[in-house]
């Protein structure tokens, strides 16, 4: 086996045959006189110990676990934004269908928008926001925290209403900003406990979801924020089976015409 041998000169490193081990001769670049080690004088840089079982020969039996990269493919980003996007496009198409809804049209809109976003926006910031450290959750494990994390993204919207009883039955700036206040720390949370974010990300991660749905509102006309289109029904919405039928009635007919 060749002999690795390093100039003190030049700092070169090369192999020599190892029948000239012992012997003297000149460095192939700066011409110094070195001295080729013996086998038994040759530096070997042995691999760093594994613990863990071993076999009979001194082998690990364990392997260590090889990091997996989750980059996202081609068609997993065209179904990502092809979904957000028939969204944004089923909101343009209720602005244009009712130019001024009435407010309990619009919160049901608003409430079936904010809902059915949920799902892709968690999806799709669970794969760039998440720790690349850790290992991906993949299959029905994925799907089942990523459903749950936009169940609970969905029910944080809760959060404008406790505002609005807090301020007296009333929109305004403080209901708002105090709603959203709490509902990005919530997220952050809730990103936490079900995808076991870092929590500033968590918060970004929800945050992701909460511009989205801010957007898809105002591009549906009925304000970035609940309340926005003030009407009488917003206070008082029909509390029997069928004035709530008429109201879903009225949503549904212009797009079956």
């Amino acid at each position: 086996m060749p002999i690795q041998v390093t100039c003190a000169k030049c700092f070169t490193r090369f192999n020599v045959s190892e029948k000239f081990a012992g012997r003297e001769g000149p460095c192939p670049k700066c011409k110094a006189t070195i001295k080729i080690p013996t086998k038994s004088e040759e530096v070997v840089v042995h691999a760093p110990e594994t613990s863990g079982p071993k076999d009979s020969r001194g082998r690990p039996v364990l392997k260590p676990i090889a990091r997996q990269e989750t980059n996202l493919s081609q068609v997993q980003i065209t179904i990502i934004l092809g979904t957000i996007a028939l969204f944004f496009i089923a909101a343009f198409a209720f602005r244009f269908t009712y130019p001024q809804p009435t407010a309990y049209v619009a919160e049901v809109f608003g409430w079936v928008l904010v809902s059915l976003l949920a799902i892709p926006c968690a999806y799709a910031g669970y794969t760039f926001l998440r720790d690349q450290e850790r290992g991906a959750y993949l299959g029905n494990e994925l799907w089942i925290r990523i459903s749950v994390t936009g169940l609970l993204y969905a029910l944080s919207w809760l959060c404008m209403w406790l505002a609005y009883y807090m301020y007296d039955n009333s929109w305004g700036a403080a209901a708002w900003s105090t709603a959203s206040t709490a509902m990005i720390l919530i997220g952050g949370g809730i990103c936490l406990a079900t995808l076991e974010f870092e929590y500033l990300n968590g918060v970004l991660h929800y945050g992701l979801y909460f511009g989205c749905c801010l957007i898809a509102r105002a591009a549906a006309g009925i304000g970035i924020f609940p309340g926005s289109v003030e009407a009488s029904l917003l206070v008082n919405p029909p509390s029997n089976p069928v004035a709530i039928g008429v109201y879903a009635w009225e949503i549904v007919t212009p797009w079956l015409g």
